[in-house]
């Protein structure tokens, strides 16, 4: 069956609607009911990022280079928790999604690996962090947030709470990082509203070249910003090793609410 452009793999409904995978010119994506691409790996080379927009999200390592726990909120395909697996060997990742049967086509349709040092939560993103906020505080490196409803960011994320809760599981040296969509103008402006009130205007903002995502970065307290010559240096060398367009990207982060 066509769907796409391209092949339906894989269809099934669970209690918030339609999942599908479909396979198109070797790229296999992960859908909503909808077009837009939730996750996507090239066939040929599974362990590359497809997404230029999910590839942006890793900006932060630029300052924060060394992740001990990472917090990905929306696991999706699971492309971006198998790539930090393979390129961060000592880190360990938590991953919260909502919808147990995306977790499952993770696994089985995107090569998602069964890993001591994965742990994947089934759990509403928002509830997850202002429980762990009560519980601990400064637990994370970075914290990456990919939850989307057809509005922006999903609603359950895109408040006060959320906000606070992610920023006190930050560690001073940790960046939090939200994919927003540029033309959901009201709730971007909302997004980056909170990220600037509680991360003290310590914030960057990201456009993603020929897409329409925005990142978001909430910057810890102690996140060094100055060096630009040493942040240019290992954007080069990282280019390199992880196959990420760092430098392009560097170019084109603003300081959107900096003092």
């Amino acid at each position: 069956m066509r769907k796409y452009g391209g092949v339906l793999v894989h269809c099934r409904r669970d209690h918030i609607g339609i999942i599908e995978v479909v396979d198109t010119h070797g790229v296999r994506s992960l859908h909503f009911g909808t077009h837009p691409k939730q996750s996507a790996i090239s066939l040929a080379e599974p362990e590359k990022l497809e997404l230029s927009y999910v590839r942006a999200m890793l900006v932060g390592l630029l300052f924060k280079p060394d992740p001990r726990k990472i917090l990905l909120l929306g696991l999706g395909g699971g492309t971006l928790a198998k790539f930090l697996l393979n390129h961060f060997p000592a880190c360990r990742i938590d991953a919260v999604e909502c919808r147990a049967a995306v977790a499952e086509i993770a696994y089985e349709y995107f090569g998602l690996p069964k890993d001591e040092r994965l742990t994947v939560h089934v759990s509403d993103g928002n509830e997850f962090v202002c429980a762990e906020a009560d519980r601990r505080e400064a637990e994370y490196d970075h914290i990456l947030v990919d939850v989307f409803d057809d509005e922006g960011l999903a609603e359950m994320v895109n408040q006060q709470d959320f906000f606070s809760a992610s920023q006190r599981l930050l560690r001073p040296e940790g960046i939090l990082a939200v994919n927003m969509w540029a033309t959901q103008t009201r709730s971007l402006r909302h997004s980056m509203g909170l990220l600037n009130l509680y991360f003290d205007r310590r914030t960057m903002r990201l456009q993603v070249p020929g897409r329409g995502n925005v990142i978001g970065f909430g910057l810890g307290e102690r996140v060094q910003c100055a060096d630009m010559a040493g942040l240019k240096e290992r954007a080069k060398t990282w280019e390199l090793a992880l196959g990420i367009e760092f430098p392009r990207f560097l170019r084109l982060l603003s300081y959107s609410g900096w003092r």
